[in-house]
Order: C-alpha cells, then sequence, then structure tokens
C-alpha cells in the first residue's frame, strides 16, 4: 500500500501546479428565464381607436364601434380590425358617392391588424363624416368631429369604464343593470327596468351578462329619434359603459338593446 501511495505521488506532484492553472472542464447547467411577454403598447396620445368588431361581415351584424365616434378635431384616427376577414374604413356614404374616399381611406385593413393613424383634415367641430367598408359596403358608420381636447372614445364598447375583470361600479350615481342571461327573450334584462334620474346624471351601465348589448334611446331599431337622446354603444360582457344626461331634458324615454330589441327599459 505505502509503494502505491509513493508511486503516485511522485507521478503527481510535478504536474500540481498546472493542473491547479487549468482545471478540467465543470458542466454547467443554465436555467434560462423565459422572456417577458411583450405588453401591447397603449393607445398614442392624440389617437381615437374604433374596433372592427368580430363578425362584422356578416350583414346586419354590429361592424364599427363605437358609431358615432367622437374624434377631437386635433386626434387621428386608427381602426382595430377584429374580424378574421379583410376590412376598409373610406369616408363617404357608400361606393356610389362622388365624394367616397375624398376625406379619408384606410385601404385594406387584413383581421388582426390595425389601420395606419388617420389625421383628419379640413374639417370643423360639429361635422359629421359617414364611412363605410368598401369590401361589405352595408358596413356604415359616422364620425362627429368633437371641441379639441375632449377625450375621444376607444374601441370595443363606446365610453367604457370597465373591462376584463368585474365591471366598473357606479360610483354612487345612477346604474342600471344588464342581467345575466338578458340575451334570452322573455327573461329579465335591464334592472331597474325603469330608473329614475335628473338632468345631469351620469348613469352607468353595468353588462353583468356574457354577451354584448347596448342602453339605446328610442322604442326600436325603426324609431327615429333611436340612439339621439343616449347611446351606450356596445357593452361587451363583463364592461360598463356611462350615459351622459347632460343635455337630456327631463321626461321619459324608452331605451332598448339595438342587438336585442326585445330588451327594452325607461329612464324618467
Amino acid at each position: 500500500m505505502a509503494v502505491t501511495i509513493a508511486i503516485g505521488a511522485a507521478i503527481l506532484i510535478p504536474f500540481f501546479n498546472q493542473m491547479y492553472e487549468n482545471p478540467p472542464p465543470v458542466t454547467q447547467i443554465r436555467t434560462e428565464r423565459p422572456a417577458a411577454q411583450e405588453e401591447e403598447a397603449p393607445a398614442e396620445a392624440g389617437t381615437t381607436s374604433i374596433a372592427i368588431l368580430q363578425g362584422a361581415a356578416i350583414q346586419g351584424s354590429p361592424d364599427y364601434d363605437p358609431d358615432p365616434a367622437q374624434v377631437p378635431i386635433n386626434n387621428k384616427v386608427v381602426w382595430d380590425n377584429q374580424d378574421t376577414v379583410p376590412h376598409t374604413a373610406t369616408s363617404g356614404a357608400g361606393p356610389s358617392d362622388p365624394n367616397s374616399a375624398k376625406s379619408f381611406d384606410t385601404s385594406i385593413i387584413n383581421g388582426g391588424e390595425k389601420s395606419a393613424a388617420i389625421e383628419l383634415t379640413g374639417v370643423s367641430e360639429g361635422q359629421t363624416i359617414p364611412y363605410h367598408c368598401t369590401i361589405h359596403p352595408y358596413m356604415t358608420a359616422e364620425i362627429t368631429v368633437a371641441a379639441a381636447g375632449q377625450g375621444g372614445q376607444t374601441a370595443g364598447g363606446g365610453n367604457q369604464t370597465g373591462g376584463g375583470g368585474a365591471p366598473a361600479g357606479g360610483g354612487g350615481g345612477p346604474t342600471i343593470n344588464i342581467l345575466e342571461g338578458a340575451a334570452i327573450q322573455g327573461s329579465p334584462d335591464y334592472d331597474p327596468e325603469e330608473l329614475t334620474a335628473k338632468k345631469g346624471d351620469q348613469v352607468t351601465v353595468v353588462n353583468q351578462d356574457t354577451v354584448p348589448h347596448t342602453a339605446t334611446s328610442g322604442t326600436g331599431a325603426t324609431d327615429p329619434n333611436s340612439a339621439k337622446s343616449f347611446d351606450t354603444s356596445i357593452i361587451n360582457g363583463g364592461e360598463s359603459a356611462t350615459i351622459s344626461l347632460a343635455q337630456v331634458e327631463p321626461g321619459q324615454y324608452d331605451y332598448y338593446c339595438m342587438i336585442h330589441p326585445y330588451m327594452t327599459g325607461k329612464i324618467r
């Protein structure tokens, strides 16, 4: 045993310094962290976003949201195509309008993409500009030019104050709840069915259902005064919107859901 140790030491010692300076390689296990998921960039300041809703290509379905859209005079406009097929947003009442595309034209926006930011030039406050989709000309909407500095509406539900999680609360003001299952004809829908409010109130409309709804003034889509007093535009399931009664005179106002016109209520 002693002889074996002595022989090993005789071999090892001359090479000890070299082994110390150049140790044998060691296998390293490195755990790669997954790259952080990129967050969608917030909307650029001074830009109003309008959604082209999924299913908009089906005639009679909700298409542009909000409609009409309030666009401050100095804002740019971006159309977000949430559908799976191409669309456009082209100024004019339709392809046969001699002024078609003269104010603006996004050209083709593919499904899941957004248009370039469109600047409204040569417009005046209070002006209404109709527009349409050149591919699906039954898709029509309007832009109303608002005063500079008035916050533009955003895509996906008009003046929405909630999104994703629990609906936004009414902040102590009058509230209308759209009940779960309201889309089934004959089921309870708006609660309360008759809301008491006063001029100047901000009424919060909370969609507790899982499908989109609106609260639109008028007795139905054929009412010539439909949406003239107020309109939430599309409120997605689990979200909310606000109705301003600042310009609404005292009285009784019928309202309904543009998607499910058998849903009706009243504001007094």
